[in-house]
């Protein structure tokens, strides 16, 4: 759940009525007017590897970044300009020597390793420059340059992530532990603080070994197995990674194999194949609430590498402070960054538009508070020891891929989206955009509901021009004051309202503004000129999933988890009973419920325990439908692996590629960019709207790796579209 945005929690609620950001971009006509010369575009260096064991999508992602950002108007009309140099090939020292001498350079993204940073700070930093790492994560960089202002870091150290790694290792029940560590910057934080971290959580360090590439892996893997630890940890790169794998599988090992972020690469994926099937490890992440991650899924067709938002972020940071340099010419560069990073005025977020209005208000001398892609952009007094709070995810990889577990952060944070924003200083909403308003049930990061329809709001942003703002169900108070007292600054043309729980306050809204058109999801057909309703029965869906299900149990036994016995989970619950009980009446099927009413779908321990009891009984296929707490299901399943899941409302294979059978799944997505361009386009339909399995609003999505039960769909749906007429007959929607 999303805490208010946090503007609007510190006795600003008088000013609350929605003044406008002002268009991104102050044009470069008028710095030109004023200068009589043209700036040229901001150029930044970047020293990052493109090819290599560590290489990643970095180039693609920094120009996916920064080609959104000069769309938007780039730095007051200026365009930024990478100059990058492969730190994968070359040498490292050349690059940065080369980079920090360049006059149309003042900030340098990179590198990528802490063995590196410790090479090249001194002749970046030296030359009055500032040096951003995303991924440099060794605390000794903390304490070697903690008086080095114009050093800065994205990531966090590696001691927030050694909490994380023993943390998960005691909640699995792990018990002696044995520590690989390179022999290198980034080992030597592992290797000094594990024995404490790993006490303070109950665990016995068996023993300490550091390693070179030229070391006898198999010696050590030996070595390992006479101290006999249940698990290895290996604070390593993915060559050393590699080689420490086919060791321990060589000595017949059986202890399990958990990485640092440093080994996670698709470099272990190609060189050991099945033999990577197990492999767990934690790695930095994005917030989940911001929604980098579906955003960059949309783009490149895959979830962000690690480091991949610390990367974003350094660029925003790079970018914010020639902002600030701009407005505060005699300021130095390190002074202008943490203006930047305490600012406390109205949140800003992440992506072009949020950015680029960021980078409006900065130039005008105001002080937003600037979130990343990974998180709140907020840094203890030394920059060198990175962001107060990072977040980290647990992987695996099953079925060769990386699966990650929902991100959680290193210390607690509210998330809070950027919200309904203003421009102190304008008050211009900057020309005649279409203004949307998108108000979740939950903040982002549930993996279900808000997700889907955010990768709606982000494909209808990437091919159209309007002005978005996000809310959740936790700013319904302030909704209600602006929406009762019609006192906009920033006037919306279509709000969208997502969640039966919304339904009183949409028709009171849509009521009392009936100038501004309102598309709800999962309400009432309110019957008024300027309000439109869609409802998504998944009954027919469900009862594919339901057939599915009582072919694959081996039991006869199996379940469905809902968030709370609420009216949108009727349908799931009624069609996957009713396609397998067609499919064979003997199955039996279990219904539970995580909650009461909403809170019910944020509850992932809770379902998690749910799920454990079900096993317990017998039952050895479940159905998801709880929201957020689907990610609890998962772990709880994949603790014994022989539980197969159905997912809900999106492809949720993700959570659990070996177990998740399927997904019933809605097209959200599709609805919220369907409201969007409609909007866009002049064609809003008052009334309601009606999507099934017979008209492709809902659907069976079978899995990648169970492609052989297409066969559901393709020898049921007649059937299932049949019951769901029948359903509709006598259901209230």
């Amino acid at each position: 759940m999303t805490a208010r945005p946090q503007h609007l929690k510190t006795g600003l609620l008088p000013a609350i009525m929605l003044f406008c950001i002002i268009a991104a971009g102050i044009s470069s006509a008028g710095c030109i007017a004023m200068t009589g010369t043209d700036p040229g575009p901001v150029r930044i260096g970047v020293l990052l590897p493109e090819s290599g064991s560590l290489a990643m999508n970095t180039l693609d992602e920094l120009t996916w970044a920064a080609d959104a950002l000069n769309r938007q108007g780039g730095i007051g009309g200026r365009m930024i300009e990478f100059v990058y140099r492969d730190t994968g090939t070359g040498n490292i020292s050349a690059y940065a020597e080369e980079l920090a001498g360049r006059d149309d350079i003042d900030i340098i993204i990179g590198p990528a390793t802490s063995t590196e940073l410790m090479r090249i700070a001194p002749l970046v930093t030296g030359e009055g420059k500032l040096l951003i790492s995303p991924s440099a994560t060794s605390g000794v960089i903390t304490t070697d340059y903690e008086e080095n202002d114009r050093l800065w870091r994205t990531c966090g150290a590696d001691g927030q992530q050694l909490k994380a790694i023993f943390r998960i290792l005691r909640e699995n029940g792990a018990r002696n532990v044995s520590l690989i560590a390179a022999n290198a910057t980034y080992g030597e934080t592992f290797a000094r603080l594990a024995p404490a971290t790993a006490a303070m959580n109950g665990i016995r360090l068996t023993g300490t070994v550091f390693v070179d590439a030229s070391d006898d892996f198999a010696g050590i893997a030996l070595r390992i197995g006479e101290e006999a630890p249940d698990t290895v940890v290996a604070a390593v790169y993915p060559e050393e990674a590699v080689r420490i794998a086919d060791a321990l599988h060589a000595a017949g090992s059986s202890a399990d194999l958990f990485l640092t972020d440093a080994g996670r690469s698709p470099h272990l994926l190609g060189s050991l194949g099945e033999r990577a099937e197990g492999i767990r490890g934690t790695s930095l992440s994005s917030d989940p609430s911001t929604g980098y991650a579906i955003a960059y899924e949309e783009i490149f067709g895959e979830l962000p590498p690690p480091f991949a938002a610390q990367t974003y972020d350094a660029l925003l940071l790079a970018v914010y402070t020639t902002a600030r340099q701009e407005a505060a010419p005699a300021e130095s560069l390190a002074e202008s960054l943490r203006w930047v990073v305490s600012g406390d005025g109205i949140t800003k977020g992440w992506d072009s538009q949020e950015a680029s209005e960021a980078v409006a208000m900065i130039r005008a001398g105001a002080r937003p508070l600037v979130t990343g892609a990974s998180g709140p952009l907020r840094f203890a007094e030394k920059p060198s020891a990175g962001p107060l709070v990072g977040y980290y995810t647990c992987w695996a990889i099953e079925g060769g891929v990386f699966c990650e577990s929902t991100p959680v952060p290193s210390a607690d944070v509210d998330p809070a989206l950027p919200g309904l924003s203003y421009d102190p200083v304008s008050g211009n909403s900057g020309g005649c955009r279409t203004v949307i308003w998108m108000v979740y049930p939950l903040v982002k990061g549930d993996r279900s509901f808000a997700d889907s329809a955010y990768r709606g709001l982000f494909r209808a942003q990437e091919s159209n021009s309007f002005i978005k703002r996000e809310c959740t169900y936790d700013d319904l108070p302030l909704l209600d004051t602006v929406f009762s007292a019609r006192n906009f600054t920033e006037k919306p043309d279509l709000v969208i309202t997502e969640g039966f729980q919304f339904t009183d306050a949409s028709r009171a809204w849509a009521e009392a503004n009936p100038d501004i058109r309102f598309f709800t999801l999962e309400q009432a057909d309110f019957r008024l000129p300027n309000t439109c309703d869609v409802v998504m029965v998944p009954y027919g869906a469900s009862y594919l999933g339901g057939v599915m299900a009582a072919n694959i149990t081996a039991t006869g036994r199996i379940g469905a988890i809902a968030g709370a016995p609420v009216s949108v989970i009727a349908p799931f619950v009624e069609g996957f009973r009713a396609g397998s009980e067609a499919y064979d009446p003997s199955v039996n099927v279990t219904v539970r419920y995580v909650g009461e009413s909403f809170e019910g779908f944020g509850m992932p321990e809770r379902a998690g325990a749910i799920a454990r009891e079900l096993r317990s009984e017998g039952v050895d296929v479940i159905l998801m439908i709880a929201g957020a707490s689907n990610t609890g299901i998962a772990d709880a399943a994949r603790e014994t692996g022989d539980v197969y899941l159905v997912g809900e409302d999106t492809d949720q294979s993700y959570l659990a590629p070996n177990l998740v059978v399927a997904s019933v799944v809605k097209q959200i997505d599709v609805v919220v960019r369907h409201a969007v361009e409609g909007e866009l386009n002049g064609r809003f339909t008052p009334g309601q709207e009606v999507w099934t399995l017979e008209n492709g609003g809902t659907g069976l999505f079978i899995s990648p790796r169970f492609g052989g039960y297409a066969w559901v769909a393709a020898d049921w749906r007649e059937r299932a579209i049949a019951a769901e007429n029948d359903y509709l007959k006598t259901a209230a929607l």
